[in-house]
């Protein structure tokens, strides 16, 4: 059995951005695919733009002992929460509304994002479940 200390290479399942937050693919566990907002099986983040089909090193989340650069899809304060968004983004904590809200919280922003698309420096941990309250 391989074992391994703080990255992994997986095939990619699509093209992906430096940055993506990844899953096992659920088709084949030799390759990833990118997060869904609500994934809790995140693995790791991509460290550099890869094509479908191609090898990739992934760091992994929790794990990998350096910080991590990930894809934001919108603003993120410094010092925020991080939590997984649509396509392998990364997003700050969704409003409250009329209903609770489950999130993955992935990390903390030790760098800004200001807009989709930006790369926020995060001090990554191990997937974690939340709940975001609703409104009284």
């Amino acid at each position: 059995m391989e074992t391994h200390k703080n990255n992994i290479t997986k095939t990619a399942s699509a093209d992906m951005a430096r940055g993506t937050v990844v899953k096992l693919d659920a088709s084949d566990a030799s390759k990833v695919a990118a997060c869904a907002a609500t994934d809790t099986g995140a693995i790791g983040v991509v460290l550099d733009d890869v094509s479908s089909g191609d090898n990739v090193a992934v760091a992994l989340l929790g794990v990998a002992n350096h910080t991590v650069e990930a894809v934001a899809s919108g603003a993120i304060a410094a010092g925020a929460k991080v939590y997984l968004d649509a396509s392998g983004k990364v997003r700050a904590a969704p409003a409250a509304g009329g209903a609770d809200q489950s999130v993955v919280c992935v990390g903390i922003a030790l760098t800004a994002a200001y807009a989709d698309g930006n790369t926020v420096e995060i001090a990554h941990r191990a997937p974690t479940g939340e709940t975001i309250a609703k409104t009284a």
